[in-house]
């Protein structure tokens, strides 16, 4: 006689107190089988269930589990993934849309907001495809609101089967872990000297005095290895708190993770508003405010870095209005202050036209000026031909995206790709006509000590 769903479901786990967040989803779960199980073939299907006050604080003193967060401190808002549901290389930006469409979500009490879907896009110098996914189980916080979220796709595991593996994997999201420590660099090996980098600027300014360019960016590589194999979402969380201001990811990336701090929001789209920010000319921080003050005052009014901003800018606003009834921005640039770096800032906000997708806002605005240089396909030949290349996805996007279409994507920058003891770390520096090589390696270096700050180095 075969075994019903909820027959083997009883056999998942012992009993547990009322409130406790694993009961609230085991409950859930019984409630929603004949749903997920009437639900088409192929579907996307999520359930979604409020966790009680006492259960979002039961992590209180350790950190959530998962192999994946998305964290923006500064808005309370916080995913935390395991596993995953779905996968899919995007071929075009629109292959995800029958799947979203089609998405099938069950419970909820009109509070949880929809489930979401990850995704990175590799730089510019990599063909290799964007990839997005679905985690398995999601816990989402935010205002102050705790949920969880399990998916599947529709007939790729019984029902039965992947009720045992939610509720394993939410065990292991909510029991969390202790606030590990950071491991300490044991080696380093940069990926050139500065003899290296100053011939490389040189000739790139040569090429655009030549005109065959305005911009290009030059990045560095420096590869470290560590005292003990690092885990990333340690990392992340380390992050977060050193740059609240900051969108900070770990998502899953080959055979390791990608661990970022971006202060560049590509896009966040909320309903038919989007937003972008045009990030581009740099300085560094100072202790004392007179000082602080006058970096912030030299960096306004330097040519170089105001005419490198507007590149940036521009190049936002026309492709937002491609896609925008309207677009708007400030006349002039505002500053974005971070922990160890400033940068001039201009805000890009849009009205998007019935139909656009998120994913279709991104991949016109990806690569940007600030990552690649300008004019596009002429700083992408130029970089080839200077033998540029980024791992780790260093200059790509990741983001997330929703049921409902909304989501957010940032530029990846103040990024470490870490495997095991290995991490590699990457900075790099808008290249104009006047740009001096040291002044543009001084800056990589300071970018770079944004990550290595991570690792208690100074």
């Amino acid at each position: 006689m075969p075994t019903s769903p909820l027959t083997v479901l009883d056999q998942v786990s012992a009993p547990s107190p009322r409130h406790d967040p694993l009961d609230v989803l085991e409950r859930a779960i019984r409630d929603a089988l004949e749903g997920i199980e009437a639900a088409r073939p192929g579907s996307l299907v999520s359930l979604s269930v409020p966790l009680p006050d006492d259960g979002a604080s039961a992590s209180t003193g350790v950190a959530p589990g998962g192999d994946c967060r998305w964290l923006t401190p500064g808005e309370d808002s916080a995913f935390y993934g395991a596993g995953a549901a779905f996968r899919l290389a995007l071929r075009a930006s629109g292959d995800f849309d029958p799947h979203r469409r089609g998405w099938v979500v069950l419970g909820g009490d009109g509070t949880v907001p929809p489930p979401v879907a990850f995704w990175t896009l590799p730089p510019a110098l990599d063909t290799t495809a964007p990839v997005l996914w679905v985690p398995r189980v999601l816990m989402r916080r935010q205002a102050g609101r705790t949920s969880l979220t399990v998916s599947l796709r529709r007939g790729t595991a019984p029902v039965a089967e992947m009720a045992r593996v939610w509720l394993a994997e939410a065990r292991g999201l909510l029991a969390g872990r202790s606030h590990g420590e950071v491991p300490a660099i044991a080696a380093r090996t940069p990926g050139c000297d500065q003899a290296e980098w100053a011939d490389r600027v040189r000739r790139t300014t040569e090429a655009i005095a030549a005109g065959r360019l305005t911009k290009a960016v030059l990045a560095r590589r420096l590869s470290i290895r560590l005292t003990r194999a690092a885990d990333p979402t340690v990392l992340a969380d380390r992050l977060a708190d050193l740059h609240p201001s900051c969108s900070t990811f770990c998502l899953p990336h080959g055979n390791g993770h990608v661990v970022a701090a971006s202060p560049e929001r590509l896009a966040v789209k909320r309903g038919s508003r989007v937003v972008s920010s045009a990030l581009a000319g740099t300085a560094c921080r100072h202790a004392r405010t007179e000082d602080d003050d006058r970096a912030a005052t030299d960096l306004r009014a330097s040519p170089k870095e105001r005419r490198e901003h507007a590149i940036v800018a521009d190049a936002i606003a026309e492709a937002l209005a491609e896609v925008c009834d309207s677009v708007d921005r400030p006349e002039t640039p505002g500053l974005m202050r971070l922990r160890q770096v400033q940068h001039l800032w201009t805000p890009v906000t849009g009205h998007l036209r019935p139909g656009v997708g998120f994913l279709d806002i991104v991949s016109r605005l990806h690569p940007t000026p600030a990552v690649l240089g300008w004019p596009r396909r002429a700083a992408l030949d130029w970089l080839r031909t200077m033998n540029e290349g980024r791992d780790g996805l260093y200059t790509g996007v990741a983001g997330w995206v929703d049921r409902d279409g909304d989501g957010e994507a940032a530029v990846i920058l103040r990024s470490t790709s870490v495997e095991g003891r290995t991490a590699s770390l990457w900075a790099g520096a808008g290249i104009m006509a006047e740009s001096d090589p040291a002044r543009e390696w001084a800056e990589t270096e300071l970018k770079l000590s944004t990550m290595l700050s991570l690792f208690g180095d100074p």
